[in-house]
């Protein structure tokens, strides 16, 4: 999680606040983890894994984040987890629903000025 911290400049309460508001989350992930890291030899193996997971659910129960200077409005609705009831709900299939884009979100976003490319299929 340092590089997430590093990038998104919380205070100490909003990072509290933070972990408070994910920490069922956060255990259970860590526990399983913990618990294949104390087999011998195997343990080097799972630490990598939980390092590239850890990343990976990051990405799953935070926004990602925008250009610094845009970060202080953004640190301010990160502390709270806005989608937690309905990312908890959601089958292992479609844990990525809430990160896809669609093409018509895609083509609302286009900001003014912003030029439009071809589009590969």
């Amino acid at each position: 999680l340092e590089p997430y911290f590093a990038r998104i400049r919380f205070t100490k309460e909003q990072k509290r606040l933070w972990f408070r508001d994910r920490e069922g989350l956060l255990f259970g992930f860590g526990v399983g983890f913990y618990i294949f890291l104390k087999i011998p030899l195997l343990g080097v193996l799972i630490y990598g894994i939980a390092e590239a997971s850890t990343a990976y659910l990051v990405t799953k129960v935070t926004d990602p984040p925008p250009p610094p200077a845009y970060c202080e409005k953004f640190v301010e609705s990160q502390v709270r987890w806005t989608n937690k009831h309905e990312f908890l709900k959601l089958p292992l299939e479609n844990l990525d629903s809430f990160n896809i884009r669609t093409e018509k979100q895609e083509q609302n976003s286009i900001r003014p000025g912003e030029l439009q490319g071809k589009k590969f299929t």
